[in-house]
């Protein structure tokens, strides 16, 4: 029994170390839509336009829109890369 309950705390950890936690409380994870990012935390401080990266796929020429966008919430600053509306990385800071 001790260990199913090491388990299961083991699992719960994982599951609220795996993504960013919203100010309401909603969790924004690598691979979610931006829209998410929108709805939750409203229009970023900073919007920054990476423009357009080709590459190859499927035997033709595919362009990725990308863009950095910025929140500051108290003392952190979060910030996600989106290419496409998804999100591709996160990565914050204090001050």
């Amino acid at each position: 029994m001790k260990k199913f309950y090491l388990l299961c705390v083991a699992v719960a950890l994982v599951v609220l170390l795996s993504g960013f936690r919203t100010p309401n409380g909603n969790i924004i994870s690598k691979g979610d839509l931006a829209d998410k990012l929108l709805i939750n935390m409203g229009e970023p401080h900073i919007h920054t336009d990476l423009g357009l990266v080709q590459t190859r796929a499927f035997g033709g020429i595919v362009y990725i829109k990308r863009e950095v966008w910025t929140y500051r919430i108290e003392d952190y600053n979060y910030r996600f890369v989106i290419e496409n509306g998804q999100i591709v990385a996160d990565h914050w800071t204090r001050f």
